[in-house]
C-alpha cells in the first residue's frame, strides 16, 4: 500500500493545480506605453457575451515597481456599441490589481483601449479581443436533470413489461 502514497499525493496535487486559478483571468496584453508597462487580464476565457472582468496592472516601466494609484478607465468597443468603465482596486481581489466588471452585448470583435494617468504621466493602449456567443450551460443543466428522469422511466417501463410476462 506503501507505493501509493505518492501516487495519491500527485494525483491530489495535480487535481488541485487544475483547480487553481490566478487572480485576474487570462492575459491579454502585456506592453509598455510611456512611463508605464500595462498588464491586461480577462476573465472568463473565452470571453463570451454578457459580463467579463477586467483587471489591470501597472509599473513602472523603470523599476517595474508596480503602481497602486494610477487612475485606469477601460473602454470596449464594436460598432455602435461602446462602454468606458474606471477601474478600482475595490473590485480586485489581488491587491496589485485593479478591476471592473464590463459587459458585452454582441459577439464579434471589440477594441479595448486603456488610458493610464498618473499624476502628470499618461499613457494609452489598446488591442482587439473576440467576444463570442453566448454558450449558456442552460442544455448541459437540462441534460443532468432529464437523465434521472429517463432512467426511472425506463425502470418503470421495465418492471410494466416484467409484469405483463
Amino acid at each position: 500500500m506503501k507505493p501509493l502514497g505518492p501516487l495519491a499525493a500527485a494525483l491530489a496535487l495535480g487535481i488541485w493545480a487544475t483547480a487553481a486559478y490566478g487572480d485576474g483571468g487570462t492575459m491579454l496584453l502585456h506592453q509598455d506605453a510611456g512611463p508605464f508597462t500595462i498588464t491586461l487580464f480577462a476573465a472568463p476565457q473565452p470571453l463570451q457575451v454578457g459580463a467579463a472582468d477586467f483587471s489591470v496592472m501597472v509599473q513602472d516601466r523603470t523599476s517595474e515597481e508596480v503602481l497602486l494609484d494610477p487612475a485606469i478607465d477601460l473602454t470596449v468597443a464594436a460598432g455602435a456599441s461602446q462602454e468606458t468603465v474606471r477601474l478600482t482596486r475595490g473590485q480586485a481581489s489581488n491587491r496589485l490589481l485593479q478591476a471592473a466588471t464590463v459587459h458585452f452585448s454582441k459577439a464579434g470583435k471589440w477594441r479595448v483601449v486603456l488610458l493610464v494617468r498618473r499624476g502628470k504621466d499618461a499613457a494609452s493602449l489598446s488591442t482587439e479581443c473576440t467576444v463570442e456567443p453566448d454558450s449558456s450551460r442552460a442544455t448541459l443543466v437540462w441534460f443532468y436533470v432529464l437523465l434521472p428522469v429517463g432512467i426511472i422511466l425506463l425502470f418503470v417501463l421495465h418492471q410494466v413489461l416484467k409484469t405483463r410476462g
